[in-house]
């Protein structure tokens, strides 16, 4: 061993109280500012949440009215098929017509089959079906014309794209959206509350660390033993400074 090294450890021998308790004092300052930094992201944590039972509260709000909205414009689609010319004198075949279309778009994926036609062939199409419509009230029940009626109609609306207006994914996307873009922002901040309590605990667990630095400092203290007090003091600096990069590298709130 060289003479400089030599002199090093007479030096750190000479002054291990002056290290164990400058140890100690920045052990304990950086422990409890790393419990003040705990507590602080358990609070984050905690608005972070109540942010978000909030955000999902009016979420929920949304929705309901989204609901209410879509009810009320049911009734309104119901009175129009009331008020409408071609259904003044039987409502109930309108409605029943529209919901056989309902149904059987609603099982052979009306999505698929959404291929723009030009209007002019849509409305052909259309008042076809309402001839068709109208044979098909005119047969007896369990008719063989009154099922080649039928037929006839499937076939005609399997080549337009109807689409009820409950079904429709404008509709849809316009009575959801509010609701929708409520529970994306609750998500975040529940993300958010989220990260923040795991920070919080890395910072509790930083705490901890800088305890066993303590521990073992505050035993090189009171030791007589030179090789015990070296090493013990050996192993606090080494968590400590474990403990510092630790939290120099966390986030602080």
């Amino acid at each position: 061993m060289s003479d400089s090294e030599q002199s090093f450890l007479s030096r750190i021998k000479k002054n291990l109280e002056v290290v164990a308790t400058v140890l100690l004092g920045l052990g304990t300052i950086l422990a409890a500012f790393a419990a003040y930094q705990s507590a602080l992201w358990g609070g984050n944590c905690l608005t972070a949440y109540n942010q978000a039972v909030i955000k999902f509260g009016d979420a929920n709000r949304e929705y309901l009215n989204g609901a209410l909205a879509t009810s009320f414009d049911t009734m309104v689609y119901l009175e129009y098929l009331k008020e409408d010319p071609r259904t003044a004198e039987d409502v109930d075949k309108m409605i029943s017509k529209d919901m056989v279309r309902a149904i059987a778009w609603a099982d052979q994926s009306y999505d698929k089959k959404i291929e723009a036609l030009e209007y002019g062939e849509e409305a052909k199409i259309e008042s076809a079906l309402e001839a068709k419509w109208e044979e098909f009230d005119e047969h007896p029940e369990d008719s063989p014309e009154r099922e080649k009626a039928l037929a006839e109609i499937y076939e005609l609306e399997a080549k337009i794209a109807y689409i009820p207006f409950l079904e429709s994914p404008r509709y849809q996307i316009s009575r959801r959206s509010p609701g929708d873009n409520l529970a994306k922002e609750a998500q975040a901040k529940m993300e958010e509350g989220i990260k923040a309590n795991q920070t919080g605990d890395a910072f509790t667990l930083i705490t901890v660390y800088f305890t066993i630095a303590l521990f073992f400092a505050g035993l090189a203290a009171v030791l007589r033993d030179e090789r015990s007090r070296l090493i013990l003091l050996g192993l606090s600096s080494v968590v400590f400074l474990f403990s510092l990069v630790r939290m120099l590298l966390l986030p602080f709130a």
